[in-house]
């Protein structure tokens, strides 16, 4: 999955893309990077969140990439800008779990998504499948 991601959401569209580097990502951030479409290196989750809502606001469809470890830091944009405005950017997460910084983020990823009521993410694996 990993591998076709960057060129699947090309075909879908997407075509601004920002986020917090994860050597997970590695290959889908190099696609990026090697791409001629807009992208904004962040330095935290919350900083790429309001990025790509400025973008989808300027007309962008907007990807954002991060570490299920900075996943809360991307809750209070999440809930506070982009779901009352119904902008919702496309999550690509990377998930960790088994080293003892991330097992608890990697073990509730996807709950703590379902409880902010998320639906616009794609969780990756450190295996490369998604989630």
């Amino acid at each position: 999955m990993i591998d076709d991601l960057f060129n699947i959401l090309v075909e879908k569209g997407y075509d601004f893309f920002t986020g917090v580097p994860d050597s997970a990502l590695k290959k889908f951030q190099n696609d990026i990077l090697n791409s001629e479409l807009p992208h904004v290196a962040a330095t935290h989750e919350s900083q790429a969140i309001a990025i790509a809502f400025g973008a989808m606001l300027a007309g962008k469809k907007s990807c954002v990439y991060l570490q299920n470890s900075g996943l809360g830091n991307a809750v209070n944009p999440l809930v506070s800008l982009c779901i009352p405005f119904g902008v919702t950017p496309l999550l690509v997460i990377g998930h960790r779990h088994t080293l003892p910084q991330h097992k608890i983020m990697g073990e509730i990823d996807k709950e703590l998504l379902d409880l902010i009521a998320y639906k616009d993410y794609l969780i990756i694996e450190g295996s490369n499948n998604v989630k």
